[in-house]
C-alpha cells in the first residue's frame, strides 16, 4: 500500500492571515495534488496533516475541497492551529466520522490500515495542546484490538526538532500521556505531524515519526535553537511516500516537486 504524506496548504480565498504564505499557495497546492495524482503506481490514500487553510472561512475549505478534487483515493484531514473547528467540521461532516465533543477527532480505516485522527487546535494560538478528552478518546481506540497498523495523524509533533522557535510553538500540553499511552501499545504504530514546515522523520517512544513540509513556505534548518522567530527559505519541496508491506514494514520515501 503506498500513502501520501502532506500538510499545511494554508489555502486562503481572500487574502492570507500568516505573513509568509506565498501568494500562489493555491497554485503550489495545485500542482502537488496534481503529482500525486499521476504517481505510479498509484497512491492509495492521502494523509494532510493540518493548516489545510489560513483563516477558516468558509470560502478557504470550499477552495480546499476544490484543489484536493483530483484525487480520486480517499483524503484524511486533521486541523492545525490555522483551521476552525465549526467550518472544517461542516465542510468534511460528510467525508469524515468525526467523534462527538468539541474536537475533531475520529476513527477510519483504509483496507488493514486504522487511522486515528487527533485535534491539537487550540482556537487563536500557534500552540498545540492534547485535551484530556481527546486523549481518554484515543485511549479506549488503542485499546480496541487490531491487527493491522495504526497511522496516528496530529497536527503539533508530540517531540521536538531542535528548531527552537517552532518547538517553543509547538504541542504544550497532552504528550507525556500521549508518550505513555504511546510506549504500552504493542501493535504497528506510526505517527504523522506537520506544523513545522520543514520534512523531517524521528523515533518517538520506538515509533516511526514523519514531519511533512508545506508547499506555502518552508522554514530554515536553524538547530543552534536561540532564533526568535523562524527563517523562511527557498529550498526544493518534497512530500513524503509511505510503501506499507504486508507484515507491517514501512519504507518512507521524499518524492520532490517543483512547485
Amino acid at each position: 500500500m503506498l500513502i501520501a504524506h502532506i500538510s499545511d496548504f494554508h489555502l486562503f480565498s481572500d487574502r492570507p492571515e500568516s505573513a509568509l504564505v506565498r501568494a500562489d499557495a493555491t497554485e503550489a497546492a495545485r500542482k502537488l495534488v496534481a503529482n500525486i495524482a499521476a504517481f505510479t503506481p498509484a497512491v492509495e490514500a492521502v494523509m494532510l496533516t493540518g493548516d489545510l487553510v489560513d483563516g477558516g472561512t468558509e470560502e478557504d475549505y470550499a477552495l480546499l475541497k476544490d484543489v484536493l478534487s483530483p484525487l480520486s483515493v480517499p483524503v484524511f484531514v486533521i486541523p492545525g492551529n490555522h483551521d476552525r473547528r465549526a467550518t472544517m467540521r461542516a465542510a468534511f461532516a460528510d467525508r469524515l466520522p468525526f467523534a462527538a465533543g468539541t474536537y475533531l477527532n475520529y476513527e477510519a480505516s483504509h483496507g488493514d490500515l486504522r487511522i486515528l485522527a487527533l485535534d491539537t487546535l487550540i482556537e487563536g494560538k500557534v500552540e498545540g495542546r492534547l485535551a484530556e478528552e481527546s486523549l481518554d478518546w484515543f485511549e479506549d481506540r488503542l485499546d480496541r484490538a487490531h491487527a493491522g497498523p495504526t497511522l496516528v495523524l496530529m497536527h503539533h509533533p508530540p517531540f521536538d526538532s531542535g528548531i527552537g522557535a517552532m518547538d517553543r510553538r509547538g504541542l504544550v500540553e497532552g504528550g507525556e500521556r500521549l508518550a505513555r499511552l504511546v510506549r504500552a501499545y504493542s501493535g504497528s504504530l506510526r505517527i504523522l505531524s506537520g506544523h513545522v514546515h520543514r520534512p523531517y522523520q524521528a523515533i518517538w517512544n520506538g515509533v516511526l515519526c514523519t514531519v511533512a513540509g508545506s508547499p506555502a513556505f518552508q522554514i530554515g534548518l536553524d538547530l543552534d535553537g536561540q532564533a526568535a522567530k523562524s527563517r523562511p527559505v527557498q529550498e526544493p519541496f518534497a512530500y513524503f511516500i509511505h510503501r506499507l508491506d504486508a507484515v507491517g514494514g514501512v519504507v518512507v520515501h521524499a518524492r520532490y516537486v517543483d512547485l
